[in-house]
């Protein structure tokens, strides 16, 4: 496989507890289970290495990243600077959580090059993150935020969830309020989803409690692309907002088809049209690269409506939308019951706000058109 990217990412699968609205891959911390993790991945940067690359943006998520000790971030650090090019104007983030980063740790990162960090922080509000499961409360998060401002990052993004059970747009808008006075260049909102192999999942299923009312959701959702917009925080995609020029350039990336590789545990790639992934456990991963091969499983490549599909439903979740060369999704699109949820000019096809709100419906619709059209098929 010709292996051709320019954005990497990095999979630190290790929590102090698992939230209880995660279904991404994560195991809990002990030293032991870090040293097998380290060695393994390790060793799949030094098999990847012989492939041409220069990056343009690397990613460290998780996971918890920072819950690793000093002396495995700095080996991590090490090789990956050994082992890959990078742009001189490389984008280096770094996903944080408040109970598990301190000054020596922003220290070395910043020492190694990383250039933005993603602070974990939900919510201000300590009763509703009791409900998330995190361990940390709101005002470890601001002092976090305060301390990494402290030690001279200028690219800060924060992630947040609204729809949490209990929660009221009074709350939300405090959270928001709060966070805006920081020195912050970007803050994500994301609805809760729930995944049904979460704990929140079968706590819901028990009906121990509902989620917030549609109108209360779609509210919380339109304040903070009001209030934040006033703020100079300009929507580029549904749940992302960014100062001028603080746009994640690495998620853009994954947006716009950039070929991605994905290293350790579970981690995704994306290149020559072809998807992979790591085995989602880590001592499967271990044992895989034992072979001194990469734990590469279920290749495929992507064909001609798949691409179509993911051009749309990808593009089409950034507000300057996509541009589109089939007639019958342009037509599709232009129907008036999406007039006031869908703008078209020339081939470009954007979502309005209106239309962002409800942008799950609207996309299960052009999918399931792509899949039954014949046109759409033949390119």
């Amino acid at each position: 496989m010709a292996m051709f990217f320019s954005s990497l990412y990095i999979h630190i699968p290790f929590c102090l507890k698992k939230c209880n609205y995660c279904s991404f891959y994560s195991i809990n911390w002990n030293q032991g289970i870090e040293s097998l993790y380290l060695k393994s991945i390790l060793k799949e940067m030094e098999l990847t290495k012989e492939f041409s690359h220069l990056l343009e943006t690397l990613y460290i998520g998780g996971g918890t990243p920072s819950c690793l000790s000093i002396e495995s971030l700095e080996k991590l650090f090490v090789s990956l600077r050994e082992n890959f090019k990078t742009k001189n104007d490389i984008e280096f983030s770094i996903e944080i959580n408040p109970a598990t980063v301190d000054k020596e740790k922003l220290n070395l990162m910043r020492s190694y090059g990383i250039n933005r960090l993603s602070i974990g922080v939900q919510s201000l509000n300590d009763r509703e993150l009791s409900f998330l499961g995190r361990i940390h409360s709101s005002d470890d998060a601001l002092k976090t935020v305060d301390l990494a401002v402290n030690e001279g990052f200028d690219n800060i993004s924060i992630d947040l969830i609204y729809g949490i059970p209990g929660q009221i747009l009074k709350s939300w808008k405090t959270t928001l309020n709060k966070l805006v006075t920081r020195d912050i260049q970007h803050i994500s909102c994301y609805e809760l989803s729930i995944d049904r192999h979460t704990k929140i999942a079968k706590e819901l299923d028990s009906g121990n409690f509902s989620l917030p009312p549609e109108e209360e959701t779609v509210a919380m959702y339109e304040f903070a692309t009001e209030f934040l917009e006033s703020r100079g925080f300009k929507k580029y995609e549904i749940s992302n907002f960014a100062q001028p020029g603080f746009q994640c350039r690495h998620n853009i990336n994954y947006w716009s088809a950039v070929p991605y590789l994905g290293i350790g545990p579970s981690a995704h790639s994306f290149i020559d049209r072809k998807r992979f992934h790591n085995p989602s456990n880590l001592f499967s991963y271990a044992e895989h690269l034992i072979d001194g091969k990469p734990a590469w499983i279920n290749d495929y490549t992507v064909d001609k409506t798949e691409e179509l599909k993911e051009r749309v439903f990808l593009g089409l979740r950034m507000k300057d939308g996509v541009i589109l060369t089939n007639p019958c999704i342009i037509e599709m699109l232009g129907s008036p019951e999406y007039k006031k949820l869908i703008s078209i000019s020339g081939n470009r096809v954007r979502l309005t706000d209106k239309g962002m709100i409800l942008s799950n419906e609207i996309f299960a619709r052009v999918l399931l058109h792509i899949e039954n059209c014949p046109a759409c098929k033949q390119g």
